[in-house]
This record gives C-alpha cells, structure tokens and sequence, in this order.
C-alpha cells in the first residue's frame, strides 16, 4: 500500500463522500477500508482472485451478499490411449464423488474431461482479508480428501 499513517486520505470515487468508508489504498481488484473491510474497486465487475493448492489452481469470484465462489480443476480423466486401466477407477471415483460431495458443492465433468469441482461459501458478513483466507482455507481442507481420491485411483492433475 501506498498509503502512511500519516495520509490516511479517501482515495478515488470514494473521496469527499461523507457515507462512504474511508479508502486506505487497494489491494488487488480491492479497495481497502480503514476499518479493514474489503470493496470491489470497480462495483460493475466482481472481484477475482485466485491461488494454487496441491498443484491446482484455484479461482475465486465474490459474490453479492458477502458470499465468495470458489473453482477448482481438481483432475482430468486420463483418456483410453493415456491409461486403460486408470480411465474406469477414475470414472467410478468421479461417480463417488459426486454422491459424497460436501452440501453446496457441485462436480462438473468438462467436455475435455476436466473435473471441476465448485461450491459458494459465506463470508458471515463485509469482506475482509481475515474472512477470504478463513473461507478459502475452509475450501481447500474440504478438498483434500476429493483430490486424494482422484489421484489414488490414477487421475491426471489440473
């Protein structure tokens, strides 16, 4: 941040509004408010963000209603020429998965035989870095055991 203790000044739109939160500075697709809580920079365009996990990257979109989306290409089928073998453990792992996805998540199986697995989790309130790190430390533990599956049963990683 550009911003010093000693210039805590509105930045942008933000400036000279008497209701809107005092802008400290920005961080990534972020405006950041004195009191910690995080606003799009641009309010037509949802935020996104992302990070890799476990060699995946996963993508990260809020939401209205102080929701974050999270997506995750967790594997890709291996193809018939690829592994004869791997291809039917890994359907029936797909098919397990999706019967004992945690509430919320969804599992899409892409034409080109990506696994993506998806889910919207609440952020109990105004965004703030301390609630995207909890919710998406939340996503990836849950993930752990969807990823040790698929790759157990000879899934190609993302």
């Amino acid at each position: 941040m550009n911003a010093s203790v000693s210039s805590l000044e509105p930045v942008g739109a933000m400036a000279g509004t008497a209701a809107a939160p005092i802008t400290i500075g920005k961080l990534g697709p972020f405006a950041v408010s004195l009191d910690g809580t995080l606003e799009p920079n641009d309010p037509e365009i949802a935020p996104r963000f992302g990070f890799r996990w476990r060699g995946r990257r996963v993508a990260a979109r809020m939401l209205a209603g102080w929701q974050v989306e999270f997506d995750v290409i967790a594997a890709h089928v291996p193809f018939t020429a690829e592994s004869t073998s791997a291809r039917p453990r890994v359907l029936a792992a797909v098919a397990a998965l999706r019967d004992g996805l945690p509430p919320g998540w969804r599992l899409r199986l892409a034409p080109d035989h990506s696994v993506h697995l998806e889910t919207v989790a609440p952020l109990g309130g105004p965004a703030t870095a301390t609630k995207l790190v909890t919710a998406a430390t939340t996503f990836v533990l849950a993930l752990a055991p969807c990823l040790d599956l698929l790759d157990d049963e000879g899934a190609r990683a993302a």
